[in-house]
């Protein structure tokens, strides 16, 4: 794969203090580098925490990363254990849900899957509970947003350059005003953005954000109509919520000229999403299965999914997959083969018994006596300061500092834990999020992702046949050894062997398991 075709990814690692048998960052950068190198992503960035907790969303450049991700910049956050990237699976559901808006995957190091098997049912399920708590939320603000400027008031938001807020209008600021007009008034006249922004910065002026000029910075500016009095807000103007600092004339000016230099943006290469990727295998050599594209003679563009032995080393015999249909069959498959109302009982079942699993009393029981052992390291720190010698002190106040910090942050998990454990989430309100699976469109790519990132474990594609296994029961994903010794061994005794299809002919799948996980052979 050329470097212009892998996929980019960074590398989140984080450690903390207080929890000495944690890999190092040193030795997660290293097992990440190496990672990424076997699956053939390009790392272009590191993003690291230490000495903090995964239970605490607010670390500093976990936040800077999910800032980044909006840039789209990079396809994958590649982490050691998903431990690292948040231990509490709201956290979790929330931030890879946010991620998923700008095409970024997070793959773990040390788990092959991105979870357990029912902890990615869980978490896909309290993605859409937070999704929905979004959705009420956002209207609530917006129903709040729309009162408040019937009002006439402005709300919250930073002023623009050149205003302050006094009882709720935005009012000239004598101050940045005069900064205001005079970039109005140079670009009216014909000067250039990049001309007006190095002579401002070389005065040492800078924009209401304590920032540098650029270019950047008078794209929303020149045409808002806030400038003359008419500021606009969800499409409608809201008059006499704010003074006019810039004349008519001068505005339309400076608008016209803008329009009129105004270049038309470049076409974007369409960046190809290969849904499969990293969960996609060649069932010949065991190698993954990389996106690739080719150009036909007519000049259309064709995807495909390549096995990476034969692309770099010519050694495997295993032909391209085209990427549309591959998607589109490993998902009706599951729909035709899992989906059905009884698998869906078994999947209810588990996922609940995780839930239950994960936010119980004992776990409340465990925090809370973390928080008493804090608290009491605490008080004999205190009591050290009256007597330890006067060099011994700056030590003792440094632990102090780090003491405290983890009982913050035990204490903030405390809380979160004490309320999911009062969510009580039952099999019949995972059955029915569950069945929204059934009625999806298999032609729309982001109901097909759906399905891959919480049903598919593995899949192995051969010439003549292919192995799906599914994330129902067990762990770790299907490894190409263990799907081969599945293959070798008759299906016998199990509970779910009823619910395959009569094997009536080759087009039937067969049913096969490994540690758990239901595997399915299908003849092409």
């Amino acid at each position: 794969m050329t470097q212009a075709a892998q996929l980019r990814a960074v590398i989140y690692a984080r450690y903390s203090s207080h929890n000495q048998t944690e890999q190092s960052i040193e030795g997660q950068l290293h097992d990440g580098y190496a990672f990424a190198e076997r699956n053939e992503y390009q790392v272009i960035g590191e993003y690291i925490d230490r000495a903090l907790t995964g239970t605490k969303d607010q670390r500093p450049d976990f936040q800077r990363m999910i800032r980044d991700a909006e840039k789209r910049q990079f396809q994958v956050v590649i982490v050691w254990k998903l431990d690292r990237f948040a231990r509490n699976r709201y956290d979790s559901a929330i931030y890879k849900a946010k991620l998923k808006k700008y095409g970024v995957r997070v793959v773990s190091v040390m788990e092959n899957i991105t979870e357990g098997p029912e902890g990615i049912i869980l978490e896909g399920l309290l993605e859409s509970m937070a999704e929905y708590y979004s959705a009420n939320l956002s209207e609530n603000i917006r129903r709040g947003q729309k009162e408040s400027m019937a009002k006439g008031w402005y709300l919250g938001a930073p002023p623009p350059l050149g205003y302050r807020v006094q009882e709720h209008r935005l009012v000239e600021d004598e101050r940045t005003a005069p900064i205001a007009r005079e970039i109005f008034q140079r670009y009216a006249d014909g000067e250039s953005p990049s001309s007006i922004a190095a002579d401002l910065n070389e005065r040492g002026l800078r924009t209401r954000r304590g920032h540098p000029f650029r270019i950047s910075t008078f794209d929303g500016m020149l045409q808002s109509t806030t400038y003359i009095g008419k500021h606009v807000y969800s499409g409608q103007v809201i008059e006499g919520l704010a003074d006019a600092i810039i004349d008519e004339d001068t505005f339309n000016r400076a608008v016209q000229r803008r329009q009129k230099n105004k270049r038309a943006p470049a076409q974007q290469k369409a960046k190809t999403r290969y849904l499969l990727q990293g969960k996609i295998f060649c069932g010949h050599c065991g190698s993954p299965m990389i996106g690739e594209s080719g150009r036909s003679h007519t000049g259309d563009v064709h995807n495909y999914y390549a096995c990476a032995t034969r692309k770099k080393y010519h050694t495997c015999k295993k032909k391209n997959e085209k990427k549309g249909f591959i998607e589109w069959y490993v998902c009706e498959q599951t729909m035709l083969y899992i989906l059905d109302p009884q698998r869906i009982d078994v999947i209810a079942k588990a996922v609940v018994a995780e839930y239950n699993k994960e936010f119980n009393d004992g776990q409340v029981e465990d925090l809370e006596r973390t928080v008493k052992r804090l608290e009491a390291d605490m008080n004999r720190l205190v009591d050290q300061l009256l007597v330890v010698p006067k060099e011994a002190l700056p030590t003792i106040h440094e632990r102090m500092k780090q003491v405290g910090q983890e009982k913050e942050e035990a204490e903030t998990d405390l809380a979160k834990m004490k309320l999911a454990k009062n969510i009580q989430l039952s099999e019949s309100q995972v059955k029915a999020w569950l069945r929204t699976f059934q009625n999806g469109d298999l032609l729309d790519e982001e109901f097909r992702q759906r399905i891959i990132d919480v049903f598919i474990n593995s899949v192995y594609l051969y010439d003549d046949k292919v192995v799906i296994f599914y994330n129902i029961r067990g762990g770790k994903q299907v490894s190409a050894i263990e799907m081969i010794d599945a293959l070798d061994e008759p299906v016998e005794g199990s509970d779910l062997t009823g619910y395959a299809p009569p094997f009536t002919d080759k087009s039937e799948p067969r049913l096969i398991f490994v540690h758990g996980l239901i595997g399915i052979v299908i003849q092409r």
